[in-house]
This record gives structure tokens, C-alpha cells and sequence, in this order.
């Protein structure tokens, strides 16, 4: 900021001010990367693979730099409905910590709600290492059978309880990811994805029982990763084999012309790595500008995992389960200050369903069933 005056004091007040607007935009944009893949800023880029990781490396792991952010984005689905309930904790100005929570609900009925609350660094509560956290009143901690998350909103509380351990969890980005910034890396985790989930959410004065299945991404970055991308994906799906497969990716802006990294990746039921792969090419199939968004996204779309071509993932999005215009939920202060890093920032989420067409993967094993259902986010950043 430069800003001046003769009175300290004015000073002190406006910077005060101006911190505290900064820290409610960090969490309005910070939402949008909370569940991603993999990223190409690195040039070892073509080395990246997921792997195995561990309760400890996702963590609450704080980092000094103004662009850090972490994140935990828990999920549930049934029949009738979607949440997507996320923590952060960031800093933005030297020595400043902000964190907050969003929750984002859709149903067939009444369509996409979100809400978010944002907090200082006083209220919250958390341990290097550790995933159990406080943000106020919204804390995630151990249960019996697994985490268990709990969240208050201005309109909504949701109680979640997962079953399920930590030894599934795979690292997407294979650890850390060096930028080319200085000592600045990105990092993506998949901790848990289609498991038994029960719990209830109050929305709106109403009260629903859950009872169905859920999931949780990771998220760590000490810089602001939104200077490099104009999208983010991330795809989390099963098959009838209990296998999972995720993809994931990043759609760079004009500091990357026409780059992009995603990668796909598959685990048997018990949690082995089955493949990983990086994405050699992606081949657009049929494509429309999507109507909220405005953006020309694709519909269906092939990943190439190796050179021949004669192994691919063909990725059909149907139909939509959640939306978010970013900029709508927030006031016209706060818009100002969001407009300074996306043109047009929105959440999108859509059934999707994918198949394998592979002899055999380039490194590992192909899953016995090729077809996977799952949901795949769109974060969408700049045109």
C-alpha cells in the first residue's frame, strides 16, 4: 500500500482497515484452489507422480511468506445432495495469519447456497503437524471411526463424521513443487475420497440427516499460485471395483502460454497405487460456453498418458451440482479488492464419468473396471 499522511495515527487506522478488507478477500480467493492437482512450474516438471503420503504432511504446517495458504476441503454426496466445506488458514502482510471457512451446498431442489465466515489469528487453534484444528467455533478433530468435521455459518451448522484412516491417502503433486519464485512451492493431497460419511446439516433453520459418502483434498502453498493459472480441475471418481481414480490439473495464463500440467493417478480398494501418470496432451471433443460462467469449457475431453497416444482417459462431464459466481457473496468493498487478482472467479462442480482406454499404462496396473463415475470442480479464475 502507498498511502501516506501526517498523522500517524491515520496512518496506523488505515492500514488497519485495510489488512483487515485484504483478509476477507484472501479467504473469498483462497477458495478457489482448496481441492486441486498438479501443477507445472517447475522444471522437473515431467518428473511429477503421486505417491504415497502421511497425516503429518498434511498437517497444519504455517509458512511466513504473504502468499501462503493451506487448506482442507471436506466433502459429502447422496442422492439429493452436495457439500463441499472447506478450512483455510493464510497470511497476507508480514507477521498477519487470517483464516475462515466456507461452506458451499447444493441440492436438487433449491440449487447452490454458499456461505463463509472469516476470523483473526486469535481464534484459531492448531498444531504443527496436526489435522485437528479450531477456526471459532468450527474445528475438525479425531473420532472414533475418523475425522470428524464440525462448522458454523451465519445460515447453516454441519456436523460430519467420517470412517475411514489415513492410509489411503497419496500425495497428487508427488510433495512439494518447486516455483520459480524463490523458496516458494505448491503442494496437493488427496486424503480420502468416497467413504462412508453421516452426520447433519442445519440450513436455514432446517434440519437434514446425512448418511452417505464423502471425501477430503489438501492444499499448501507459500505463494500466490493464481499468478501463474486461469483455471484449476480436479476429478475424484470410483468404479464398480471399489478402485478410485483422480486427475487433476493447471491451465496457465499468458506468463504460460499454452501450458498445462495434469496428471491421473488410480488406487485399489485397499489404498495401493495401481498408475501414475503424467498428461502428455489433452484433446478437446466437444466443448460450449458455459452458461453461468461465461467461460468456453469442454464437455468432453481426452487425456493422453503416453507417446504413442494408445493410452487415454476420455473425461464426459453431465450435469451440474453446485455453482458459484464468487463475487455475488461478497460486498461491493471486498468485489474491489477480489477484482485485483480474478477477472471472473467461480466454483463450478459437475457429475462426471471417465474411461481408460489402455492396452496397458505406461508405469503400473490398470484397474479392472475402466469406467469411473465422480465429481469434477472447476476453479476458475481469469478467461
Amino acid at each position: 500500500m502507498f498511502f501516506s499522511s501526517e498523522n500517524p495515527s491515520a496512518n496506523d487506522c488505515f492500514l488497519k482497515r485495510s489488512k483487515s478488507i485484504l483478509s476477507k478477500s484472501i479467504l473469498v480467493f483462497s477458495l478457489i484452489f482448496c481441492a486441486l492437482g498438479e501443477w507445472k512450474l517447475s522444471a522437473d516438471e515431467t518428473k511429477i507422480q503421486a505417491r504415497k503420503t502421511s497425516k503429518h504432511e498434511m498437517g497444519f504446517h504455517p509458512y511466513t511468506q504473504e502468499g501462503y495458504f493451506q487448506a482442507w476441503n471436506y466433502s459429502y454426496t447422496d442422492d439429493q445432495t452436495w457439500i463441499f466445506a472447506t478450512f483455510i488458514v493464510s497470511n497476507l502482510g508480514p507477521g498477519t495469519k487470517n483464516c475462515g471457512v466456507s461452506l458451499v451446498v447444493y441440492d436438487k431442489q433449491n440449487g447452490t447456497q454458499f456461505s463463509t465466515r472469516e476470523y483473526s489469528k486469535d481464534e484459531l487453534k492448531a498444531e504443527s503437524g496436526n489435522l485437528e484444528l479450531e477456526i471459532y467455533d468450527s474445528s475438525v478433530y479425531k473420532g472414533e471411526g475418523g475425522p470428524e468435521i464440525k462448522m458454523i455459518t451465519d445460515t447453516a451448522e454441519l456436523v460430519i463424521s467420517y470412517k475411514t484412516g489415513w492410509s489411503k491417502a497419496v500425495s497428487l503433486s508427488g510433495g512439494k513443487i518447486h516455483l520459480p519464485e524463490k523458496d516458494s512451492f505448491v503442494q496437493a493431497d488427496m486424503a480420502f475420497s468416497s467413504v462412508p460419511a453421516k452426520g447433519y446439516l442445519v440450513l436455514n433453520g432446517n434440519r437434514m440427516e446425512l448418511n452417505g459418502r464423502g471425501g477430503m483434498e489438501h492444499l499448501l502453498t507459500n505463494y500466490e499460485v493464481y499468478k501463474y493459472s486461469r483455471r484449476w480441475e480436479l476429478y475424484r471418481s470410483i468404479n464398480s471395483a471399489g478402485e478410485r481414480l483422480f486427475a487433476g490439473g493447471f491451465i496457465g495464463n499468458e506468463n504460460f502460454p499454452g501450458e498445462e500440467v495434469r496428471t491421473v493417478s488410480a488406487l485399489d480398494p485397499s489404498g495401493k497405487m495401481l498408475f501414475s501418470a503424467k498428461v502428455l496432451k489433452s484433446e478437446v471433443l466437444e466443448s460450449e460456453t458455459e452458461p453461468f460462467s461465461g467461460y468456453h469449457l469442454p464437455i468432453k475431453e481426452k487425456f493422453y498418458l503416453d507417446e504413442s497416444g494408445s493410452c487415454s482417459l476420455t473425461v464426459s462431464r453431465k450435469h451440474t451440482v453446485g455453482q458459484i459466481y464468487v463475487l455475488s457473496n461478497i460486498s461491493a468493498v471486498l468485489r474491489f479488492f477480489v477484482r485485483l487478482f480474478f477477472t471472473k472467479p467461480y466454483q463450478l462442480y459437475y457429475i462426471t464419468d471417465s474411461k481408460l482406454d489402455c492396452a496397458q499404462v505406461p508405469e503400473g496396473n490398470l484397474p479392472k473396471d475402466k469406467n469411473f463415475r465422480g465429481i469434477f470442480s472447476y476453479y476458475l479464475i481469469n478467461p
